[in-house]
């Protein structure tokens, strides 16, 4: 017997005296969701993260929420679309300074308290963010410093992990990479102790930014 074998071997007799749950999922169960935002602000809120909505011109405001109580963070931003106009006078509100991605680079973003970027899709499934690195955006805002803020636009709020596929399959060119962020890096290695910031930002602070 393979160890593959074996292994499903174990499972199934692990299995057997279980009791079967009948809990069928339609196909198109997420159009039955009737508030995608408060959904997309349960489930981030259940796997760790924060939540914050608000419209357009309340976007920066909320930066400087985030970032209130920090001392003088240093906070790297990514020149995406999706980032609000005001980072700069927001960052200095909270008596930080900012500097930008990708001129920053590597060892200065490294070094940031706050890692500031855009985000392609939102998704009220689970509460994940999709995060890519075509510039001017990249992955080391979004990875190295130990808190990540993402803004996106309601607009860009999907149903199903589903659906965020359907969207990269029409893309007509590719970033180097996309990455799905589901709350803060979290692992539990060792000693099956859940520990928080690991292997990434162990904050994440997700802007919803609805029409006004």
């Amino acid at each position: 017997m393979t160890d593959r074998a074996a292994f499903l071997a174990a499972v199934r007799r692990r299995l057997a005296g279980t009791e079967r749950l009948d809990a069928p999922a339609p196909y198109d169960w997420a159009s039955q969701i009737p508030d995608l935002a408060q959904r997309f602000e349960e489930e981030l809120k259940a796997v760790g993260g924060s939540c914050h909505r608000c419209t357009p011109d309340g976007a920066a405001g909320v930066l400087t929420e985030i970032l209130a109580g920090r001392g003088a963070p240093l906070v790297v931003a990514a020149r995406e679309e999706s980032v609000p106009d005001g980072v700069e006078s927001a960052v200095v509100a909270a008596g930080g300074a900012v500097r930008w991605w990708p001129e920053a680079g590597r060892g200065v973003t490294a070094a940031a308290d706050v890692g500031v970027t855009g985000a392609l899709w939102a998704v009220a499934e689970t509460g994940t963010v999709v995060v890519g690195a075509a510039p001017p955006g990249g992955r080391a805002p979004s990875l190295l410093p130990p808190v990540h803020v993402a803004f996106v636009g309601a607009d860009r709020l999907l149903p199903t992990v589903r659906d965020v596929f359907v969207r990269i399959a029409e893309m007509r060119t590719y970033p180097s990479n996309l990455v799905l962020v589901t709350g803060p890096s979290k692992s539990a290695d060792i000693g099956n102790e859940l520990a928080l910031g690991v292997h990434g930002p162990g904050e994440l602070h997700v802007v919803l930014v609805e029409p006004g």
